[in-house]
């Protein structure tokens, strides 16, 4: 008799674990670095290292794209909406990003009222704007600008910095994305960019209420302008 083999497991499903781990790797990895910088102060080492936690910024975000992504293929995005306090989601991911802005002296500017509170998946939008951010200080000059507010009943936040914008083909694309029948095949044609707008664009949509679902545009303006819409 053949002895009994355990189930096949589907490479998806190992991929899936792997991205998993991986990520939480590199999230430990990031803690360190944010350790040993402070010891550095303002010296060579510290701006190389901030270079190393750009890049490994990065690739966290994209493995969580990856496994969000992955996910969605098998049930929905999850999403999660909660009551957060808008000031302290951008406070948050200012403070992760200082190290990088204090070594390239770039100033990061927020503007949100206090107290104001939106529903919405605190976890999602925080890897949204991770990326958005990081972006926006690797090509400004000066300055990076966070802004938040209500307008027609949604939640508006623009990250803007004083570089020279978005290219025309990243905006052409951002543009057509809800009229393109295979957004998917486009992201991945356009690179680390293409599906990092993605899978931001995937994030806002799957935030729905009273009929309404959130959406992203791109838009340039004396530097590139992000803008996030949550209903």
């Amino acid at each position: 008799m053949k002895p009994d083999l355990p189930p096949a497991v589907d490479f998806a499903t190992i991929l899936s674990a792997a991205v998993h781990d991986m990520k939480n790797s590199l999230q430990l990895l990031l803690q360190s670095m944010s350790e040993v910088a402070s010891e550095l102060g303002d010296t060579p080492a510290a701006r190389s290292l901030a270079d190393i936690q750009y890049e490994a910024q990065r690739l966290n975000t994209g493995l969580i794209q990856l496994l969000s992504l992955y996910r969605n293929e098998h049930t929905a995005l999850p999403v999660h909406l909660e009551s957060q306090l808008v000031d302290e989601l951008l406070e948050d991911l200012v403070a992760d990003a200082e190290f990088y802005a204090a070594h390239y002296q770039v100033e990061v500017n927020i503007d949100v009222a206090a107290n104001l509170t939106w529903y919405l998946d605190k976890t999602l939008i925080n890897v949204l704007l991770q990326d958005v951010l990081m972006n926006a200080l690797r090509y400004a000059n000066h300055k990076v600008a966070l802004r938040a507010f209500v307008k027609d009943q949604q939640l508006h936040v623009e990250v803007r910095d004083d570089g020279a914008g978005y290219p025309a083909a990243v905006l052409k694309r951002v543009a057509n994305a809800s009229s393109t029948p295979d957004a998917g095949s486009l992201a991945l044609q356009a690179g680390r960019t293409g599906l990092g707008l993605y899978f931001a664009g995937r994030i806002a949509s799957a935030h729905q209420r009273n009929q309404l679902s959130g959406s992203i545009t791109l838009g340039n303006d004396a530097g590139g302008i992000f803008t996030l819409r949550l209903p």
